[in-house]
């Protein structure tokens, strides 16, 4: 059974998600004008209908029928499609807003994938990119004492992570395809194994992120298409 949950005092959510990367997401996008968004990987639609309530207009793309079914259900314009075969299914220049939470290190072509981000935004319009960081800080001592880093895959039989992206990488990688960087953050750094402590156990933490995001175990990037 679903109930509302406050994480801080200006973020609030009906599902029981609080990691430091969605809140911080989610405060990220309450300071820009609502307008019509993508969430790409939506799911059962519950972070766009979150949005739907505020004013954008939202639409989603998922590779699972029956959560298309469910986002539908809510008013989201869901519809079916693979990234790592097919285009966006949207025209260019549709969308004010993009966030891509979690799936860039699912796909295969990244260029291509970044490319559709650009033309279905408008001119201006910004893309919300969040994605493991390949150097957080517990990557960094794993590859020391040679263990091997966390949320990377060596087959597919994990989360089915195929990229794994570096801060630099990634901003080199949007400036490629003419996107502009205008934010880099942090979800929290990893001081101590996550197993052994987190942002969930002590949500404090997540200012760490802000002070060191390229030590996080999350990279979040928003990167604006300019007019």
């Amino acid at each position: 059974m679903q109930t509302t949950t406050s994480y801080n005092k200006s973020v609030k959510f009906t599902y029981g998600l609080n990691e430091s990367l969605l809140v911080k997401c989610a405060d990220i996008m309450k300071r820009m004008s609502a307008g019509d968004l993508l969430d790409v990987g939506c799911s059962t639609g519950e972070w766009a209908a979150y949005w739907m309530e505020r004013g954008w207009r939202c639409s989603g793309i998922d590779i699972d029928e029956e959560h298309i079914a469910i986002s539908r259900g809510r008013g989201i314009e869901a519809r079916h499609c693979d990234l790592n075969k097919e285009k966006l299914p949207f025209e260019n220049e549709s969308f004010d807003l993009i966030f891509a939470g979690e799936v860039i290190e699912h796909l295969i072509d990244t260029d291509f994938f970044l490319s559709e981000l650009y033309r279905c935004l408008k001119p201006g319009g910004r893309a919300l990119i969040t994605t493991p960081n390949l150097v957080s800080l517990e990557n960094r001592l794993r590859i020391l004492l040679g263990i091997y880093p966390i949320w990377v895959n060596y087959n597919l039989s994990g989360p089915g992570h195929v990229r794994a992206y570096s801060p630099s990488v990634l901003k080199k990688q949007l400036r490629e395809h003419s996107f502009r960087v205008v934010l880099h953050k942090g979800n929290w750094v990893p001081f101590v194994p996550q197993r052994f402590l987190n942002d969930l156990q002590f949500p404090a933490l997540s200012i760490t992120g802000d002070w060191f995001p390229n030590l996080s175990m999350d990279i979040i990037i928003v990167a604006q298409r300019d007019a």
